[in-house]
């Protein structure tokens, strides 16, 4: 009998999703918000449904006899895919695990019982009101502080605060919130990584470290993640440490995570973690590139049923970059292309035509697009990055530029 797969969520970051489960012979319906996401073209089933909207949701399943329901690369669909995969008695997180990986709040209250040393120090806000109050006291130094939706993803409504802006920065945060509060938090210093992993039974299965680099007029929002070898073991070993604690105490026993920290000093600090894998194809394509080990193809094994296996390679004997493309504010007249070198190049993807505004990068949602690169040596993924962004050129409508 043919597997009838339900993925929720039809972004462009589940394409490889869909794709796998064709692969493999299964039917394979799709659910979005959006009435043409990049999914739906490849899917034999499409339906319009806000994938948090849980019994909408499951209401459709249902109906269609799916013996499997699984997501990747979205937050806000894990909960709901796993609300689905319990009510039917399908393989999943579990709805309760799934809440600790998506509300920042439970997450950190979670993590707080045994290893608070992990832990920003961070107070929640339901009141948007309350929040202003407090910032606008004068001992407080906004510099130091960092705003965050208690259950948003893509970093939306992530940001920095400062002494200008930091009420248009709490109306945005709470927005992004859908009235269920923000986090304030210490800024913490240092370098960010996020931690690659798939778990099987509770046993946690490493698979890469990234480092990543952030726009400089956001600093909360990834432009450069980097695997070349750089990174030190002592400080590897001690996030892969800390990584498994925080994933053992918030319960997942089966599924990817994708956890993210700051290093400094001898401190690590979680910033948050995600019970999926990585976004811009670091699941997809990043990871089974420098590993040969597919955490797609293992979500569709236990989706389906079967104990997924994790046989990865060090992801240290190969090398690449993930890099957003980042153009000067304005209206795009003409987008260039030259020799762009493909034997490099695992990813491109560029949303820009002509008439389309580039705005400088205040959110992950202006992020216009992004590549990867990947090689058998260091020397060889930056100069295929090199030879990317020289590749790439827009001549902006000088009558139409935006000062910002």
């Amino acid at each position: 009998m043919t597997s009838r797969v339900f993925i929720v969520g039809g972004g462009v970051n589940q394409l490889e999703l869909v794709r796998r489960a064709k692969q493999r012979g299964c039917w394979v319906a799709v659910s979005d918000i959006n009435d043409n996401p990049p999914c739906r073209a490849e899917a034999d089933e499409f339906y319009q449904i806000d994938t948090t909207d849980k019994a909408e949701t499951y209401r459709i399943a249902r109906s269609a006899h799916i013996n499997a329901v699984v997501t990747d690369q979205s937050d806000v669909a894990v909960p709901t895919t796993a609300y689905i995969a319990e009510q039917l008695g399908l393989p999943g997180i579990g709805f309760e695990t799934s809440l600790r990986f998506t509300n920042k709040h439970l997450m950190r209250r979670t993590v707080a019982l045994s290893r608070p040393d992990l832990l920003p120090i961070s107070r929640l806000f339901e009141s948007e009101l309350e929040l202003l109050d407090h910032l606008g006291s004068p001992s407080i130094n906004h510099q130091q502080l960092i705003i965050k939706p208690m259950n948003s993803q893509g970093s939306k409504g992530v940001a920095r605060l400062d002494s200008k802006s930091f009420r248009e920065s709490a109306s945005i945060a709470f927005r992004e919130s859908r009235g269920h509060g923000v986090l304030l938090e210490e800024f913490v210093e240092g370098d960010e990584f996020s931690v690659e992993t798939f778990v099987v039974d509770g046993t946690v299965h490493n698979l890469a470290v990234t480092r990543k680099f952030h726009f400089p007029q956001n600093d909360c929002i990834d432009y450069r993640n980097t695997y070349l070898g750089d990174i030190p073991l002592d400080i590897e070993n001690s996030l892969y440490s800390a990584n498994a604690a925080v994933v053992a105490l918030l319960g997942l026993k089966t599924g990817s995570t994708h956890g993210e920290y700051k290093v400094f000093g001898d401190r690590i600090v979680l910033m948050e973690i995600a019970a999926r894998g990585g976004g811009g194809n670091i699941s997809g394509k990043i990871i089974p590139f420098l590993t040969e080990f597919s955490p797609t193809e293992a979500l569709l094994d236990f989706a389906l049923g079967s104990r997924p296996t994790v046989s990865a390679s060090s992801y240290r004997s190969k090398y690449a970059v993930l890099r957003f493309f980042d153009f000067p504010p304005g209206k795009v007249e003409k987008v260039s292309y030259a020799h762009v070198p493909t034997d490099k190049l695992l990813h491109f993807e560029l949303n820009l035509k002509p008439r389309d505004m580039v705005r400088a990068v205040r959110s992950s949602r202006d992020r216009i697009g992004y590549f990867i690169v990947g090689a058998t040596s260091r020397e060889q993924v930056l100069l295929a990055e090199k030879s990317v962004l020289e590749a790439v050129s827009i001549k902006f409508s000088r009558d139409e530029h935006i000062d910002e």
